[in-house]
């Protein structure tokens, strides 16, 4: 069965199936509306339900509340049609022209930078017409029906290449097949782009943080505003790992900063041990940004990372440091 659904403010329309999600049935319309893990994850795409019912399928609890169910509130990437509807969800008018779609693509390098993270190429095929902007996403289409997510590690497309930071997971099905089984020439079939972490065009200084191969996206991000060439906004970058060699750029973004003068980088070890000699900062990344940058009030933040990191970011940015909370992006499904 078929269902009408209406977005407020932007006014657009579309019909939906009953066994579609909210967001599947825009996405697949051209309508991008916020998003980000498309699991019930991350709370991105939550928004209000004005009129109509929904399921609310696999919403988990501790990212909508019953209290939040109650008052009309859902997740676009769980909840499916009951009724015609009427939802509010800005549409995220910077990623109109992005379409989604699947394409095979074939691995051109794989290059592992440390115990447990590859930095994986995948060509797509000639004079294919995909676009995306910095810091989206694609997922990977597993045989099993299973699906991966990777964020785009460069600004662009280079050299008709994806690039992607993949970090082995102890039980990690995919990930384990990129260290032991994946090699050159091999085909994987991939959709995207998704999700709407990218640069908001404001002057407000920006802190990016990052944890371990949540780097991929930020680099994206500093990128884009490297090869702009005229970007006058301050950029705080801290990237947190626990071993030294979890800082597999940690050159590259030494150069960058002695380059670009409205960047400051600031690397952090949580588990450094005699064998890193690590002379920097140690801790939680997060608190680092925290210990610098007391007051977040005037400030975006962009984070990618473990969930964890994230999380806690994102409260205690909040509640210690005065940001507002709808200037905290974030993907947290590395």
């Amino acid at each position: 069965m078929k269902f009408h659904v209406a977005i407020e403010p932007s006014g657009q329309q579309y019909d939906l199936e009953d066994n579609k999600t909210i967001l599947d049935g825009a996405l697949a319309e051209g309508l991008m509306l916020r998003h980000s893990c498309r699991e019930g994850t991350c709370g991105t795409c939550k928004g209000l339900v004005i009129a109509g019912e929904v399921d609310h399928g696999d919403s988990p609890e501790d990212v909508l509340s019953n209290d939040e169910r109650a008052e009309g509130m859902a997740l676009f990437c769980c909840a499916r049609p009951r009724s015609d509807l009427v939802i509010h969800a800005p549409e995220v008018t910077e990623l109109r022209g992005i379409s989604i779609q699947q394409t095979p693509a074939r691995v051109a390098s794989i290059e592992k930078v440390s115990d447990d993270v590859a930095i994986v190429k995948m060509l797509l095929p000639p004079a294919h017409n995909f676009s995306y902007y910095p810091g989206q996403y694609v997922q990977v289409m597993l045989r099993d029906g299973g699906r991966r997510s990777y964020s785009m590690a460069t600004s662009r497309l280079v050299d008709n290449q994806l690039q992607w930071h993949i970090r082995r997971m102890p039980d990690g099905h995919f990930s384990n097949h990129v260290f032991t089984a994946l090699k050159p020439r091999d085909m994987l079939r991939l959709e995207g782009p998704y999700g709407a972490f990218y640069l908001r065009d404001n002057d407000r200084p920006m802190v990016f943080l990052a944890s371990g191969t949540g780097m991929a996206p930020i680099r994206a991000l500093l990128e884009q505003l490297r090869e702009q060439g005229n970007n006058t906004r301050p950029v705080y970058l801290y990237w947190g790992g626990r071993r030294r060699q979890d800082l597999y750029l940690h050159e590259e973004l030494l150069a960058w900063e002695a380059e670009l003068s409205w960047l400051k980088y600031t690397p952090v070890l949580s588990g450094a041990d005699e064998a890193d000699a690590w002379p920097g900062r140690r801790g939680f990344v997060h608190l680092s940004v925290m210990e610098d940058i007391s007051d977040l009030e005037a400030y975006e933040v962009y984070a990618c990372g473990a969930p964890v990191v994230v999380d806690a970011a994102r409260r205690d940015f909040v509640e210690k440091c005065r940001l507002i909370p709808d200037r905290f992006y974030a993907d947290a499904f590395v």
